[in-house]
């Protein structure tokens, strides 16, 4: 028999994050999407300004299929760096106010 969901859960569908606001979620998402984990983001927030952020109110979920939760939750608490070089790598030089000479 199946065991009661947790809160947060819908079905088999398992909360693996919180956030306070979507763009939080939906990074949190896109990050399990990229490997290879469904992942949807239910906004639960409300917000009626000018109403003090309180976290009651401004709830957002991120959820996984249940059988991926506890994958999902490792990878979400491994820190991700960033690259190093980005793709304008043309930062020497810069602030000189023209081209540089050759």
């Amino acid at each position: 028999m199946n065991e009661p969901s947790a809160p947060g859960s819908y079905g088999d569908w398992h909360t693996v994050a919180e956030a306070g606001q979507v763009f939080e979620a939906e990074l949190m998402a896109l990050r399990l999407r990229g490997e290879g984990i469904d992942a949807r983001v239910i906004d639960q927030s409300y917000r009626q300004e000018p109403v003090p952020s309180v976290r009651a109110l401004s709830l957002v979920r991120v959820l996984v299929p249940a059988e991926h939760a506890g994958e999902a939750r490792r990878l979400l608490a491994e820190r991700l760096d960033l690259p190093e070089d980005t793709e304008d790598g043309e930062d020497e030089g810069a602030g000189t106010g023209g081209p540089s000479e050759d």
